[in-house]
């Protein structure tokens, strides 16, 4: 719990005023009685039966008060009233602004307020503050939610009152905006009040549990921080102090601020590893935490983040570590959910009510899954595309808002971005794009720590490690529990084999051959890669199914020798098998992003769309039913194909103890990060012009655009 010192609120005066107005409205009893705070104040008229219970908040055993149940009057002031005129005093601040606000052509907004609370604040401003000559200006609420076209009669509202000497009080809830007109005219805007440790205070005071107050400093100290305590809505209040005794209403306060959730949840300081997606995750905690430090401009942060990559590889776990590593609160969204909601109008609803409750919350996280359901306007199918295009433009207008307001993080995930609309996922909307490739060594071996470090040993896990290498850390996750199970039902303690069966590893050494291959394979790629000047080799995984390269693209003029390096870098996955193992495989080939796909789509656009190839300048708009109808520019393909795979051999021959060195590590490791490539690379250059020469003094045809 935190450490503070209670201090008096200078508007407390003012609230025990308006909640007498209250009680008066209710016919709830008042009572005189006096107060024992140390400073002097002001009794208010008329007095309220809290007085007399002032009197007892010094005396007595907190654990005894605390621990009994009240028994006090039958007739109160309904609960979301009472907690609703506290905060508004608090948002007046007292006695001063509330009657300036009353001056003829005042003109005042209170702004930030939920729009499930905007009844009951316009309730409480007629019933607290009944002696006034303003006039309350708000948007439509329609089940507790903003109604369709809201802003327009809003701003009619507002423009009808413009002109006129009465004083006005503009009730700005999130999810409208106030015109441009009356910004103009420099209005005193009155952000409402966050429940905050004063406001409970006084409400608890006021409430149903006074007689279990000892002392309302020990009581003070004992509520969550303000911060925590901001994210709580008048609702939550109300609920979490419905309960009997005040220690039971403290710990659903703890609960429900998030405090409880937050030190179980994902935490960035519990992953371990120097990934990009978690490189950009910690940059935007630390960026968070300058900017609440007021040591940042919110202009000067990054402030959204797209994951994407493979299912199951944490996206939605990392972006939920983000915030509790931030210690805000996060908000769950997605497409399908606000879909799920009804027809377009209630989509659309859902949609603008979790940007609002972002809002509310800030500062916050709001995370939306799978964002690449907002398909794109450019789609081919037209079926539902005024559907489609009305989602996209109202999702856009939303990201638009909400970048205007400090505090609020947008982080989108999901599995291809290449479906989302181009305007959703431009700088401004999406900041930062990271690619969530499968886990490496490193980071399940973080993940395996995390679970099993009081069941097995660190050295198994380890091992353990580099097999599992290739399976999604929800994958792991869900092997774990059935190893468990597994565990339980034969009443023993969990061991590494369990866990291998449970992952399907195969131990007996079957696969070392199929491993050796893909590793020679992936190698080859590296190898060449680094040799051809092609870009950094970021990473290289591989397992008994597979294997991947990730490589950090170099810029380049696009000239032939440019792709034809890129066509000799896609096939020297295939030369290394050849030239270690004698013989190829059929692992360049296959889906469309295969290595053989890309090096073939690469030689068609040569010759027919990029003015290089044998024919010039010409383009075809169907480049691939060009190449297959015909016969001349599928020879000079198949031609351009066959030495780029000769040249990948000789450059990998130059370095055939770099190349099997790699390799044999890859097959002991399974993984291999940029720092562990760089010391196998190291030693090799490009070398694309010495080897071209020594491809043709072995007989094979120098490279140029004319093949015939």
């Amino acid at each position: 719990m935190p450490n503070a010192t209670y201090t008096r609120p200078e508007w407390t005066d003012f609230a025990r005023r308006a909640i007498a107005n209250l009680r008066r409205h209710h016919g709830v009893p008042a009572s005189h009685g006096s107060d024992t705070d140390t400073n002097t104040e002001q009794k208010m008229e008329p007095v309220s039966e809290l007085d007399a219970l002032f009197a007892r908040f010094d005396d007595g055993n907190e654990n005894e008060a605390q621990a009994e149940s009240s028994g006090l009057l039958s007739r109160y002031v309904p609960a979301r009233q009472l907690l609703t005129a506290i905060r508004l005093a608090a948002t007046f601040g007292g006695s001063s602004v509330y009657e300036e606000s009353r001056l003829c052509g005042a003109l005042s907004v209170i702004s930030d307020v939920a729009p499930s609370d905007l009844n009951a604040v316009k309730d409480v401003l007629k019933l607290a503050f009944p002696h006034t000559d303003w006039t309350l200006v708000a948007p439509d609420i329609v089940e507790g939610k903003i109604a369709k076209n809201a802003q327009d009669r809003f701003d009619a509202a507002i423009s009808d009152h413009i002109d006129r000497i009465e004083p006005v009080v503009v009730l700005q809830a999130h999810g409208v905006s106030l015109p441009r007109y009356l910004l103009a005219t420099e209005p005193q805007i009155l952000p409402i009040a966050p429940v905050s440790r004063d406001i409970l205070v006084a409400y608890t005071q006021a409430g149903r549990l006074a007689d279990q107050i000892p002392d309302r400093r020990a009581l003070y100290t004992t509520l969550p921080d303000d911060v925590d305590l901001a994210h709580l809505g008048t609702l939550d209040v109300c609920a979490a102090l419905r309960a009997p005794t005040l220690r039971m209403a403290l710990h659903r306060l703890d609960t429900m601020s998030g405090n409880n959730n937050a030190a179980s949840g994902p935490r960035l300081e519990d992953l371990e590893g120097e990934t990009p997606a978690l490189t950009a995750a910690r940059r935007i905690v630390e960026d968070l935490q300058s900017w609440k430090n007021s040591q940042a401009g919110w202009h000067e942060i990054s402030r959204s983040l797209l994951l994407y990559g493979p299912p199951g590889t944490g996206k939605t776990y990392l972006a939920k570590a983000i915030a509790n590593s931030a210690t805000i609160a996060s908000i769950d969204a997605s497409f399908a959910s606000w879909q799920a909601k009804g027809h377009l109008g209630e989509m659309l609803a859902a949609m603008k009510h979790s940007f609002t409750e972002a809002r509310r919350l800030a500062p916050s996280v709001l995370i939306i899954d799978e964002i690449d359901a907002v398909g794109s306007r450019s789609d081919g199918d037209r079926h539902a595309s005024n559907y489609r295009t009305q989602v996209i433009n109202a999702f856009l207008g939303e990201m638009d808002a909400i970048a205007k307001d400090e505090g609020v993080v947008v982080i989108g995930t999901c599995n291809h971005p290449e479906r989302m609309d181009p305007a959703v996922i431009r700088a401004g909307r999406m900041d930062i794009k990271i690619h969530v490739p499968l886990p490496d060594a490193d980071a399940i071996l973080g993940i395996l720590r995390h679970h099993l470090h009081e069941d097995i040993a660190d050295g198994e896990l380890q091992a353990l490690s580099h097999l599992v290498v290739g399976r999604s850390a929800a994958d792991i996750d869900a092997a774990i529990r059935a190893a468990r199970s597994d565990a339980r039902h034969a009443r023993k303690m969990l061991s590494v084999e369990m866990l291998h069966q449970q992952m399907g590893i195969e131990t007996s050494g079957e696969d070392d051959r199929i491993l050796w291959r893909i590793a020679l394979h992936e190698a080859g790629h590296a190898v060449a890669g680094a040799a051809l000047g092609l870009g950094e080799i970021e990473s290289i995984t591989i397992t008994n199914e597979s294997g991947l390269v990730q490589r950090r693209n170099m810029p380049h003029e696009s000239l032939i020798s440019d792709i034809e390096a890129e066509i000799t870098y896609s096939l020297a996955g295939r030369a290394a098998e050849k030239l270690v193992l004698g013989e190829v495989s059929a692992g360049a080939g296959g889906q469309e992003a295969s290595d053989l796909a890309l090096a073939t789509r690469a030689a068609i656009h040569l010759e027919t769309t990029l003015g290089l190839g044998h024919e010039g300048l010409v383009w075809h708009a169907k480049p691939e039913a060009v190449h297959l109808q015909t016969p001349a520019i599928r020879d000079r393909v198949r031609q351009r194909l066959t030495r780029a795979e000769q040249r990948a051999g000789v450059l990998l021959a130059q370095h055939r103890d770099v190349l099997e060195a790699l390799a044999q590590d890859l097959v002991r490791r399974r993984s291999l990060r940029t720092r562990d490539i760089y010391h196998w690379l190291q030693g090799i250059s490009g070398t694309s012009t010495v080897t071209a020469d020594k491809c043709a003094s072995q007989g094979v045809a120098p490279e140029h655009p004319n093949l015939g």
